[in-house]
C-alpha cells in the first residue's frame, strides 16, 4: 500500500492528508508514504510515528505549486520506486487532476470520490456515492495498481507523535513545458 500526499507551503500535511492516512493505516499490512513539495521532511516528522515501512519523497521548487506536468511525474516516480499495487490519495484538486494519468501511465485504474475504505474477505473494497448521493456502490477491482482518491472528510484523520524520519529521495527529472 502507497499513500501519495502533497505537503502545504511550510512542509506539513493538511487535514485531507491526515485522513488519508488514517484510512490507509485501517487496511493493515505495509505502509509506504510518498511526499510531494517544495520541503518533505517536516511532512515525514509529523507523520513519523504512523509507523510506514519507507517514506518516499520528492522535492524542490518545482513541485511548489500544482501542475500537471510536474505532479504526474513524481507521482509516477514514487509510484514505481514503490511498487504499491494500492496507492490511495486524498482527493484534492492537485491529484484529482494527475492522478487518473499517473494510473494509465503505470498500466492501472483509477476511482474517484471514494467515500468509503474497508477489507472484505482480505481485499480492499472502495464506498462511492452515485446519482446525486441517491446511491452507493462498493466496488473492487482486480487490476493493479489500484489508485483511489479519498473525498476529504470522510475518514478520521490521523494523529500521531513528531519524531525524526528518514525519508528516501526519488530522483524526478522535471519535464520542461
Amino acid at each position: 500500500i502507497l499513500l501519495l500526499v502533497h505537503t502545504e507551503a511550510d512542509g506539513t500535511l493538511a487535514k485531507p492528508a491526515l485522513e488519508a492516512l488514517g484510512a490507509a493505516l485501517s487496511l493493515g499490512g505495509e505502509l509506504s508514504v510518498g511526499l510531494v513539495g517544495a520541503q518533505v521532511q517536516p511532512a515525514a516528522n509529523q507523520i513519523t510515528a504512523a509507523g510506514a515501512k519507507r517514506i518516499l519523497g520528492v522535492a524542490g521548487e518545482a513541485f511548489t505549486q500544482p501542475r500537471y506536468v510536474t505532479d504526474a511525474a513524481a507521482a509516477e516516480a514514487i509510484c514505481r520506486a514503490a511498487g504499491a499495487a494500492i496507492i490511495l490519495a486524498p482527493s484534492t484538486s492537485r491529484w484529482s487532476r494527475a492522478l487518473p494519468g499517473v494510473a494509465y501511465r503505470l498500466g492501472g485504474r483509477v476511482d474517484t470520490h471514494l467515500t468509503g475504505l474497508e477489507l472484505h474477505n482480505g481485499a480492499p473494497a472502495v464506498t462511492r456515492w452515485f446519482y446525486r448521493q441517491r446511491m452507493e456502490a462498493v466496488l473492487s477491482r482486480e487490476q493493479r495498481p489500484w489508485v483511489l482518491l479519498l473525498d476529504p472528510g470522510c475518514f478520521a484523520p490521523w494523529s500521531g507523535a513528531v519524531g525524526a524520519a528518514n525519508v528516501e529521495m526519488v530522483a524526478v527529472e522535471v519535464p520542461q513545458t
